[in-house]
């Protein structure tokens, strides 16, 4: 990791911290290795259920044909399942593919269910979508990656480091700790 991209730099930390992406050593990230549309799919697996690994081992519950590790299957059919991820035909998913910035804008989009409020086209609602004010999912991308380019690890840390600080169209829902004893609550109501 390039210690003078700061952007990268806060992504790599987070996203390791996290348990979302690992290096691939004990000692680097891989930032300018491309990254397949099965990683993907295990990366935002990871995001969105809170580092969580998927289950490895998986037999195949989807129509796609071409999966052939078993250590993406769980994650790629929960993406599917859960509209995030299509196939590039009704029984190819390519697994094995570098994932284009508009394929991984659509897959980031759907995921924080943005997709929801609107009908979007492929790839260009989605672009909208991710660059728009107050989302920028590109912040801290190099601009001269396009939207048809294959992602590198580096590329997609940022991509996932933007989505985890976004705002999603998940239904938030309100957790509050109970603890026990005596404690005195500020006019913030945190405990003092």
């Amino acid at each position: 990791v390039d210690a003078d991209n700061e952007a990268l730099v806060k992504a790599v930390d987070l996203l390791s911290y996290m348990n979302v992406a690992k290096g691939t050593s004990e000692t680097t990230f891989g930032a300018d290795e491309l990254v397949t549309r099965q990683q993907f799919a295990l990366f935002i697996y990871r995001l969105m259920k809170g580092g969580k690994d998927a289950p490895a081992g998986a037999a195949n519950s989807t129509k796609f044909t071409d999966l052939e590790d078993a250590t993406y299957n769980y994650a790629i059919a929960w993406a599917n399942a859960e509209g995030i991820v299509n196939g590039k035909s009704e029984t190819t998913f390519a697994p094995k593919d570098g994932i284009k910035l508009q394929e991984a804008y659509a897959m980031i989009v759907r995921a924080l269910d943005w997709e929801e409020t609107k009908e979007l086209v492929y790839p260009f609602g989605h672009i909208e979508v991710a660059e728009q004010e107050g989302v920028e999912l590109d912040n801290g991308l190099d601009s001269k990656v396009s939207y048809t380019d294959e992602l590198t690890r580096g590329d997609m840390a940022i991509l996932l480091y933007n989505a985890f600080f976004a705002e999603t169209g998940i239904e938030e829902v309100d957790t509050r700790e109970r603890g026990l004893g005596p404690w005195e609550l500020d006019a913030d109501g945190e405990r003092v």
